[in-house]
Order: structure tokens, then C-alpha cells, then sequence
């Protein structure tokens, strides 16, 4: 009878428990990739930024220099500081990617950013660019916003 009861406790210890979308990397919709970078971006949460930044091969900062990526992230989240995000339908981009024209507000600056989105690993998808000149151009990276 021991022997019954140990293997059903070993057995519930065992099974395979399902592991929410937001704990892994990347997103399993182009727009939740983009949602997930911007919702990061607002909260100013680095590691929640590199896990849905990334290329066809995953998040970059799991196949790219670690010093030089934590740099582009928190210029990233600098730049990317924003009040509201206004995300339009995708328009397809080259080799599969999908790219998003996103209006962004930081208090009284405005711009419109462009955003790819690439198919990585396990049919995740990742932000892979953005024009941050825009945003450079309107004053979203300064260090007093606006």
C-alpha cells in the first residue's frame, strides 16, 4: 500500500504543467510580440524588453553579445517611453515579416515608428526593428521627454 501511495506522489509531482505565454520569449502573434515590446518599454522593464527583441534565431540576448545588447536595450527603453501607442494593421514585409506603423505619444510629442516583427524559433515572433530615428528626431529620447 506504501508503495501505491508513493508511486501516485511521485507520479502528480511529475506532470507536465503548462507554462504561461508571457513567461516565454517572443510572442505567438506578430501584434503580441508588438504589445508585449511596447507594454515592456512603458513599464521600463529591460528583461521583459529582451525577451521580445529578437531575430529568426530567438531573442538576441540569448545569441548576441550580452554587453553590447543591454546597451541597445536601454536606449531602447529611453527612446521607447511612452503615454500611449496606437498600432496599426500589418502590412506584409520581406522574407515573412510583418511590419506595423505604431503612433506613439510621450506628453506632447508625437511620432509614428515603424516596426518589423520576424517568425523566430517554436513559431515565436520577435520585434526585430524599429526606426528609432524617428523617435530620436521628435525628442523621445531625451532625457527629460516631454
Amino acid at each position: 500500500m506504501k508503495r501505491i501511495a508513493l508511486l501516485l506522489v511521485l507520479a502528480a509531482a511529475c506532470r507536465t504543467a503548462a507554462v504561461p505565454d508571457n513567461a516565454l520569449a517572443g510572442a505567438r502573434t506578430p501584434r503580441a510580440s508588438v504589445d508585449r515590446f511596447l507594454a515592456a518599454a512603458r513599464a521600463q522593464d529591460i528583461q521583459a524588453l529582451g525577451a521580445d527583441f529578437g531575430d529568426e534565431k530567438g531573442p538576441l540576448r540569448d545569441h548576441s553579445d550580452r554587453a553590447i545588447t543591454e546597451r541597445r536595450l536601454l536606449i531602447m527603453l529611453q527612446c521607447l517611453r511612452h503615454d500611449k501607442a496606437v498600432i496599426s494593421e500589418p502590412s506584409r514585409g520581406e522574407g515573412g515579416s510583418q511590419v506595423f506603423m505604431i503612433d506613439l505619444t510621450q506628453g506632447s510629442l508625437a511620432a509614428t515608428s515603424r516596426f518589423t516583427t520576424v517568425k523566430g524559433p517554436s513559431d515565436r515572433w520577435y520585434v526585430e526593428i524599429f526606426d528609432i530615428t524617428v523617435l530620436q528626431n521628435k525628442g523621445f529620447c531625451s532625457k527629460s521627454g516631454g
